[in-house]
């Protein structure tokens, strides 16, 4: 069976319980329409969720506003979306640690004092049980030089794809002359 058979399966299999107002089956569908890289229905189904109270869709739909994948890039909705997962009721540690590595980084590409101070405190919660080591790395950098280029690549990132877009992790672009 291929991945997109086993994802099409796996959406049919959930989406009648996601209709029907069932969180988990909200995030399935997302997460399987984001593996068939149908961002569009993805950003969808995680929104659902999210408004639902589930707070790994909130950590979700926050990405999504953040880089644009799938909807309009918004920035000041996907700090909201962060700041409600990071305080939600049902969320995994996994994805509120997600959420507060992500809010700072929206913190630390606004530059000034106080942000950076919200930021560092962000990225020592986020790694306070040292299992985020790009969140430890973040607040080095936070804490001694000028943050130009942010990680934003997500823990369970292929490292494939964080060479392609992430802009720390991204390609050396090479001298032209």
């Amino acid at each position: 069976m291929t991945t997109h058979e086993r994802e099409t399966q796996y959406i049919r299999q959930w989406r009648p319980k996601a209709v029907r107002g069932d969180c988990t089956a909200m995030s399935n569908v997302a997460a399987a329409y984001r593996i068939l890289e149908n961002f569009r229905l993805a950003a969808k189904w995680y929104r659902k969720a999210a408004e639902n109270g589930d707070g790994d869709a909130y950590t979700d739909w926050g990405y999504c506003l953040q880089h644009g994948i799938g909807v309009p890039m918004e920035l000041t909705a996907a700090e909201r979306a962060y700041r409600a997962a990071i305080c939600a009721k049902w969320i995994t540690d996994y994805a509120r640690e997600e959420a507060m590595y992500h809010l700072a980084v929206l913190l630390l590409g606004r530059q000034s004092a106080a942000t950076r101070r919200a930021a560092v405190k962000l990225l020592r919660a986020a790694n306070v049980d040292g299992d985020y080591p790009q969140a430890e790395n973040l607040l080095w950098m936070a804490e001694s030089v000028d943050v130009q280029s942010i990680c934003i690549c997500r823990r369970h990132l292929r490292p494939r794809l964080a060479k392609r877009h992430c802009p720390w992790h991204g390609p050396v672009k090479k001298a032209v002359g």
